[in-house]
């Protein structure tokens, strides 16, 4: 072999039609642009629900790379009759979906054929799917855990990791399965209702059938009043009272008391911890890390005082739901009662699904993703590879299975200081600034018409995206959005942009956010009424705001906005308006 008298950089000038691929993509395949997106897909549409704030690089590029896969997996599997699912794109942290609407009617006919098959098990038993799918989905999580990530092999390491996105793969399809099964049977519902009374998902009577039922999240956040109880009967309720949630746990230590609560707390944090504080992120600590989330609610238990609201709530929304079910049956057609009846059964399980499959899909398995990634972080730290251990959340999962073996022989430094620079900035981006749509049509109003609503697809039309706000000039109202749960409040608003504020909410204010997730349930039994910028019929807020029997207006794009913390303001969930009616002294 003769001398190698040329370098890579000779070559790249002896060719310079030809550019090397660059690798500073974070998610490779799925980053937005705008001249050639919109040519096939004419509505790219803002996911106002999940990214909030700006996800980091690794996690944009796993949801691109799996939640679009398992939208269009059970898409296809249901043969839902007007959508494959959803187109992902990414960009500045946030997830952009292009709603792939089936617009050819006879597609839509051979479609629906099938659809009505797929549907029979889930009307027919969706509690025994369920149940076998959290067995399941609870096996794969307790083989991972087994692994000590630690004393294993970089070969081991190798596989769990690969293990850990395969299970997120099956995660999804448990995940979407749940969903748009129940989902679709609110729709069909609800077209069934408007069919013969002209009633919507938004009026009083409908929402009375779906609520009153328990499930995992409650039930766990009972036992975290529970907890706030027992450390009351143990005589540290000031502990709690007149500390800094952060600093509960060391003065905890010092008692006797304390430590045997703490002993209790950790046996539940070792099954129930399993959980971020973002619905979907890996790049913050779980409750097993650190229990500050758990204790700060702990303490707004103790504060708040009195026994477990929801029980008390919910005991008499069950008792009006089968009322109403009673009441509305005797009008339907005798013919029809069978089908109505296991129609309303299972969109009736939509509450509760909604909210349990968080605990056992999305939370259990984003912990475990994020359980996988520290271990490497820490083995890349230690050669030199990355300077911090939370580094690794800036790289793909192909840059991280290329780099597991021989970490020493890498530098990857310069990646993780672009993409981490990168990130802050998309953090600094206001939510409210944020495009909501991209579109070839000439309205928002138009897009959402012609390829949101007409794809009939639960999940965008109910969920992510919901319907634009009605602006009614005759109201007068300073923010209008979308009739999530009846009721009017009036009370001061307490403006939260993210989780480390929650701890501000004070008894008998309003919440105002961009949205909410599971882990502020907690908060609801607190306020009078909760705002939210983002967010459809059957998102978080909205689910739990019917639950809890306060006023929920959803979707107001813009009410973090419009709205400072300490103005005096009436939520009205029944019109889906707000009013200021005074500004807070410090404007």
């Amino acid at each position: 072999m003769g001398k190698l008298d040329h370098t890579v950089r000779d070559h790249i000038k002896a060719h310079p039609g030809v550019a090397p691929t660059k690798i500073w993509d974070v998610a490779p395949g799925a980053e937005y642009d705008e001249e050639h997106d919109l040519k096939r897909q004419p509505s790219w549409w803002v996911d106002g629900t999940h990214p909030i704030p700006s996800w980091c690089p690794f996690f944009g590029w796993l949801w691109a790379r799996t939640c679009g896969k398992g939208l269009h997996y059970t898409c296809e599997r249901l043969s839902l009759p007007r959508s494959k699912g959803v187109a992902t794109r990414f960009i500045y942290g946030t997830h952009y979906q292009g709603i792939l609407t089936i617009k050819d009617e006879e597609e839509i006919k051979r479609r629906e054929i099938k659809f009505r098959e797929a549907m029979r098990p889930f009307i027919e038993d969706f509690d025994g799917w369920w149940s076998a799918a959290k067995e399941r989905m609870m096996g794969y999580y307790k083989e991972l855990k087994a692994l000590d990530l630690d004393t294993c092999t970089e070969n081991e390491l190798w596989w769990h990791f690969h293990d850990c996105m395969d299970t997120l793969v099956r995660m999804w399809e448990v995940h979407f399965d749940g969903m748009y099964s129940s989902n679709f049977a609110w729709v069909l519902f609800e077209e069934l209702c408007k069919e013969w009374w002209g009633m919507t998902d938004s009026s009083p009577e409908f929402q009375k059938l779906m609520i009153g039922f328990d499930h995992k999240m409650f039930q766990g956040d009972k036992r975290l009043w529970q907890f706030g109880q027992d450390a009351m009967k143990a005589g540290l309720a000031d502990i709690f009272l007149t500390t800094e949630a952060r600093e509960v746990i060391p003065k905890l230590e010092q008692t006797e008391a304390g430590r045997k609560w703490l002993k209790s707390l950790r046996e539940f944090l070792d099954e129930d911890g399993w959980r971020m504080e973002r619905l979907a992120e890996v790049n913050e600590p779980t409750w097993i890390e650190d229990p500050t989330p758990a204790i700060a609610n702990i303490k707004a238990f103790i504060a708040r005082g009195g026994d477990f609201v929801l029980d008390e709530v919910r005991e008499r929304a069950a008792k009006e739901r089968e009322e109403t079910v009673a009441a509305i049956m005797q009008r339907v057609p005798e013919e029809q009662k069978e089908w109505f009846l296991a129609l309303l059964r299972l969109a009736q399980k939509v509450g509760t699904f909604m909210e349990e499959h968080t605990y056992y899909c999305e939370f259990y398995c984003f912990a475990l993703i994020r359980r996988a990634l520290l271990a490497i972080g820490r083995r890349w730290v230690k050669a030199g590879t990355v300077d911090n251990v939370d580094d690794i959340f800036f790289f793909s999962q192909e840059e991280i299975e290329s780099h597991i073996f021989a970490p020493e022989f890498w530098d990857l430094r310069y990646i993780a200081e672009r993409r981490r620079k990168e990130w802050e900035e998309w953090l600094k981006i206001p939510p409210t600034e944020i495009p909501p749509v991209s579109t070839t049509w000439d309205t928002p109003e138009e897009s959402l018409m012609n390829d949101v609503m007409a794809s009939m697809d639960p999940i965008v039309t109910k969920n992510v995206i919901g319907e634009l706000p009605e602006v009614r000039p005759e109201l007068k109202a300073d923010v209008y959005g979308t009739r999530g749960s009846h009721g009017v409040a009036e009370g001061v608003a307490r403006v939260i942009m993210s989780l480390e504020q929650l701890h501000e909410v004070q008894p008998g204010e309003i919440l105002i956010a961009p949205n909410t997730s599971p882990s502020w349930t907690p908060v609801f039994a607190l306020i009078k009424g909760v705002v939210i910028d983002r967010g459809g019929m059957l998102s978080h807020a909205a689910i739990v705001g019917r639950e809890y029997g306060i006023p929920a207006v959803v979707n107001t794009f813009d009410a973090t906005a419009k709205i400072k913390t300490g103005d005096l303001i009436k939520a009205n969930g029944s019109e889906g308006t707000v009013y200021i009616l005074s500004k807070s002294a410090s404007q």
